[in-house]
């Protein structure tokens, strides 16, 4: 089974695992990022991300999953296939060649949620971005975290614990259709490390708008079923995180409080889609926007340039 590469958690993903008490042992799996140098291709620093220590880390995604999973009693979490909500009003699912009914199914069966299709028509679709983008863990820990916009395209660099780099980016418009070759010519370590690449995960970039109503009767999605969104605010595992928790708390009087979560989403949600949106059009400007765009960002002070991203992770439960 594919577990995914490495993976961003910033100080509003760890503040909710702290509710479970589960943000140290990811911290320990985890390479603080304090620090993440932004370049263009030809190495001109753009600017610099500094963040308090234990407030950003990467790891791997495997890690994370081991994290939540210890914090579990033994024999908590069963796994099947083919599992259906058959009726979202009544909580209905059918799994492993059985139908049960439950008090509240959680869908979070990602941004092709079959869930929603079905039960949430009105909802439409994910939409196609046009960005292929990919992710590898290679051996050997890079010197610095680090993200290279370019033009059509990105690379970001973050070391991870155990000797490892999580390398990923991003590429539309003709340079989608040439690969990881589109980078060869990037400032280094980019092209170095993406030879060590084996196999990179690719797939092809879609988001969708929120769902404004995701409670229907015993049903709610949560996570990429959701508001799935482009990765380039690195807030796609923290908001689902945040999900859980805030679920969890319209729950907490054994009645759950359906309008009460979608009241307390609904806007974070819609900030969070807004900002990854126009992230892209900075990290990866058509060839037009590139000069504008590499031009004043380094004129623009930090706090500007990064204050909608800061103000994402600035969530607490």
């Amino acid at each position: 089974m594919v577990v995914g590469a490495g993976i961003t958690v910033w100080s509003n993903g760890l503040a909710a695992l702290d509710t479970l008490g589960v943000a140290d042992a990811v911290r320990a799996a985890s390479n603080d990022l304090t620090q993440v140098r932004i370049i263009d291709r030809g190495g001109r620093e753009l600017m610099r991300q500094t963040s308090q220590p234990g407030s950003i880390v990467a790891l791997h995604r495997r890690d994370l999953n081991a994290a939540l999973l210890a914090a579990l009693p033994p024999d908590s979490v069963h796994t099947s296939t083919g599992a259906t909500v058959v009726d979202a009003d009544d909580g209905v699912v059918e799994a492993a060649g059985s139908t049960d009914r439950y008090d509240l199914v959680v869908a979070a069966d990602g941004v092709h949620s079959p869930t929603r299709l079905r039960w949430w028509p009105e909802a439409g679709g994910e939409q196609d971005c046009g960005i292929r983008a990919w992710r590898a863990v290679v051996a050997g820990a890079a010197e610095e975290a680090l993200t290279v916009w370019g033009p059509s395209g990105e690379c970001g660099i973050l070391p991870l614990p155990g000797d490892t780099t999580y390398v990923f980016g991003a590429s539309r418009g003709r340079a989608r259709d040439e690969g990881l070759a589109y980078f060869d010519d990037w400032v280094d370590p980019v092209p170095t490390l993406l030879a060590a690449i084996d196999e990179p995960i690719v797939h092809e970039l879609t988001d969708l708008d929120p769902v404004r109503h995701p409670v229907k009767g015993r049903t709610v999605l949560i996570g990429d079923a959701a508001h799935a969104m482009r990765p380039h605010l690195g807030q796609g595992a923290g908001l689902a995180i945040e999900d859980a928790v805030v679920l969890a708390q319209y729950c907490a009087s054994g009645v759950f409080d359906g309008t009460g979560f979608e009241n307390a989403r609904r806007r974070r949600w819609a900030g969070a889609t807004w900002i990854a949106r126009r992230a892209t059009m900075l990290m990866m400007p058509s060839n037009r926007l590139l000069g504008l765009a590499h031009t004043v960002a380094p004129l623009v002070p930090n706090r500007l340039m990064l204050g909608a991203a800061d103000r994402i992770a600035g969530w607490r439960p």
